[in-house]
């Protein structure tokens, strides 16, 4: 739960803040005996809100973690030096009040880090972050998920309905109704003007990753990957996922096998044998509709920590950052689907020295 800070108890610099240039693992103090409470956890980590001057009130929108297999949000004071200083860790947002480890607060950082984690250096997944004017500090994911403090494109282009892996032996159409991919089908109707979707460049310590989804939203929703992947230095999916053709493609050799310049994926059989829900039907029906003629599936885009790369084909978990949704459509093959920016999924925050 998001708990909106009281604005009118602050008292604001004007002075314009100081940029921040995140360290690279620098040395970093481990602070023992921090004292910190999530409004909306409970306490649940058992410890106690500290009483007296120099506290930091870190207010964030962040959902509840899985952390057994994502982890666990950390937040992180930098000092003037540079230095970063635990402030503990936490499973979900809400407001968390805690001492100031340091005299000069210079900026604040939330990370994930992850289950196995043990050390006192912040994560490459920092998902918010901020500069302190005077005793205020807005946490944005400009900068911290993205580079260059650039926000994700509210337009990146078109997601389609294709299956170019058996087009060269069945011809066009084939089963266009089981994959698809990201480019341009009508490149006049986007704003770059050609077949590429553009999408913003991340830091380093996160990936793009596309899904189709069945029953989104619903309990037994069933998320299927199409592969992980990044921009080039424009900002162009000029290449493919890692999944090639994608393991149900019908392509022996699925990640090398000349593949397309998107990426995207077929769902059409399974010569492997490889794990597949008994639910579903191969070649799949993305036009698929439940009972009442809804339609089922919809297209996601999210936002993954890095470290997701390599996990086992059906394994695949989504994160909460989803800033690109849309249901798939009763669209006929050769009709460009809109890919739609959504702003909601994204975290933010604030913090307050007190």
């Amino acid at each position: 739960m998001f708990v909106p800070f009281d604005a009118g108890r602050q008292s604001v610099d004007a002075s314009p803040p100081v940029p921040l240039a995140r360290p690279r693992r620098v040395g970093r103090a481990a602070l023992a005996a921090l004292a910190l409470v999530a409004a909306c956890g409970g306490g649940s980590d058992g410890l106690t809100t500290p009483s007296g001057p120099g506290q930091i009130v870190l207010v964030t929108s962040l959902p509840a973690l899985d952390v057994a297999r994502e982890g666990r949000y950390e937040a992180w004071v930098i000092d003037a030096a540079g230095s970063f200083h635990s402030l503990g860790r936490f499973n979900a947002g809400g407001t968390i009040t805690v001492a100031s480890p340091v005299a000069s607060v210079a900026g604040i950082e939330v990370t994930i880090e992850p289950p196995a984690d043990a050390d006192a250096l912040p994560s490459e997944q920092v998902l918010l972050r901020g500069t302190m004017v005077g005793n205020r500090a807005e946490l944005r994911y400009e900068s911290a998920i993205t580079q260059a403090e650039q926000p994700l494109r509210a337009a990146p282009g078109q997601f389609t309905m294709f299956s170019p892996s058996d087009n060269d032996s069945l011809g066009y159409p084939s089963h266009e109704e089981a994959g698809v991919w990201l480019f341009n089908m009508a490149p006049g109707q986007t704003a770059q003007k050609d077949y590429y979707v553009r999408v913003t460049q991340l830091q380093r310590g996160w990936t793009y990753e596309g899904w189709m989804v069945r029953d989104l939203g619903q309990v037994g929703a069933i998320w299927l990957s199409y592969g992980k992947f990044l921009p080039d230095w424009t900002g162009a999916l000029n290449q493919p996922d890692d999944t090639g053709w994608g393991p149900f493609s019908g392509v022996i050799d699925y990640q090398r096998a000349r593949l397309e310049d998107f990426p995207g994926d077929d769902w059409i059989s399974n010569p492997l044998h490889l794990p597949w829900r008994t639910e579903l039907a191969l070649p799949l029906n993305l036009r698929e509709k439940d009972a009442q003629g809804r339609m089922r599936w919809s297209h996601v885009i999210t936002i993954e920590p890095v470290t997701d790369r390599g996990e086992a084909i059906t394994t695949e978990h989504p994160f909460f950052l989803r800033p690109y949704v849309d249901p798939f459509g009763d669209l006929p093959p050769g009709v460009a689907r809109t890919i739609t920016f959504r702003a909601e999924s994204l975290p933010h925050g604030t913090v307050t020295l007190q």
